[in-house]
């Protein structure tokens, strides 16, 4: 009875205790919008989880990599939904999420793709744009949307399976039209106001628009894509207008983009004859990326034969891009299955690990910076701020 009595008056003193410290209680004040930096500053980050498992709760996690912690690190969120895709564009201080919605959520039912419009301050959405419900929903690949005319159309892959680029004026906020890509894949920005596309015969297929955002004409290469024997990444490292093509045996196809048509330069070899035997080769989700200065970064594991160029690597080798000549070699800490920059001149190396972390190395040293507080499940691209 008396040990009754002693947990009757904790419990009574306790809910006293919380009926004051209620009363002092200043909740929140609803309505506030904060804002972060506009534009972003240029070391930011913007992690792409595609969310695989849960694909309509994709997220674009907006990431200061300098900050301490998850708290510091984190400065916001923006919706993806359904394998959606993204580029930002610090000149218009907006991002832009490529979505698809279905009536009836996971049942299904009428589909609608939008270009979600989003201020770079408040991270609220501030115009839509229709487009046809077509674009490519598969894994993020950053060609699957392009900014060309500085900033002013983007351009969204469609694949149905038949092939076609929307085009969206971003100054009127409006749907211009569809232009039918038979055969050619993803929109590669192509000198000042063009785009271009890898064919199934092994060539480039490159439109040029006018000021309307029309087709002004349309050129093919001869194919130079060894598809059957040496086929090429469709991820290519770009750096100053010339991309960089890693193919899965190890070579790389140097592609002017700087012109009206692109040129295509002489191939070269990532590795040696002994490197070869040892079975070297790239690989990843995204193997390859450049920055302003030239180098190319390429994820690179040994053993290789067909098929493990998905696999990632344990090296990024780091090469003079224009002499194809190798400069270094970074040793991961954790296997790697894509590569990112992010800034000017010669930023940090960001591997996504096959665990699902995002390491950011030291291209200089090549040492293990940090490996970011956030937690995501498949972080497949990052994105820089452009």
């Amino acid at each position: 009875m008396e040990r009754g009595m002693k947990n009757l008056l904790v419990t009574l003193l306790a809910l006293s205790a919380g009926i004051t410290h209620a009363a002092d209680f200043q909740p929140e004040v609803i309505g506030q919008v904060a804002s972060v930096p506009s534009p972003h500053p240029a070391h930011w980050l913007v992690v792409h989880d595609l969310a695989f498992n849960h694909m309509r709760e994709g997220k674009l996690f907006i990431v200061d990599p300098a900050g301490s912690g998850l708290g510091d690190q984190l400065r916001g969120i923006l919706s993806a939904d359904f394998l959606a895709g993204f580029l930002t564009s610090a000149a218009r201080r907006e991002h832009y999420v490529i979505e698809s919605f279905h009536a009836r959520g996971g049942r299904g039912g009428e589909r609608t793709d939008v270009v979600s419009i989003y201020d770079q301050a408040t991270l609220s959405v501030v115009a839509e744009v229709i487009i046809p419900a077509k674009r490519l929903t598969g894994v993020p690949n950053r060609f699957a949307v392009a900014l060309i005319d500085d900033d002013r159309f983007l351009l969204v892959y469609n694949f149905t399976p038949s092939q076609s680029i929307s085009v969206v004026d971003l100054e009127q906020r409006s749907f211009l039209g569809e232009i039918a890509t038979p055969g050619c894949a993803f929109a590669i920005p192509t000198g000042d106001r063009g785009f271009s596309g890898l064919c199934s015969d092994g060539g480039m297929m490159t439109v040029r628009l006018d000021a309307a955002g029309a087709v002004a004409d349309t050129t093919r290469t001869a194919p130079f894509n060894d598809i059957e024997n040496d086929a090429m990444f469709e991820k290519p490292a770009i750096s100053g207008g010339m991309a960089y093509f890693p193919t899965f045996t190890g070579n790389v196809v140097p592609i002017d983009l700087r012109g009206a048509t692109p040129e295509v330069g002489e191939t070269w070899s990532l590795t040696t004859a002994a490197e070869q035997a040892g079975g070297w080769r790239p690989g990843g989700a995204w193997p390859a990326v450049a920055d302003d200065a030239g180098n190319l970064y390429v994820l690179m594991h040994a053993d290789g034969a067909e098929g493990t160029h998905k696999n990632g690597g344990d090296q990024v080798w780091v090469f003079d891009a224009a002499r194809g000549v190798r400069k270094d070699t970074i040793v991961l800490d954790h296997w790697g299955i894509a590569l990112s920059l992010a800034g000017a001149g010669t930023p940090p190396l960001i591997v996504t690990s096959l665990e699902g972390g995002i390491d950011l190395y030291d291209t200089g040293s090549g040492t293990l910076l940090k490996t970011l507080a956030i937690e995501t499940s498949t972080p497949l691209l990052v994105h820089g701020i452009r």
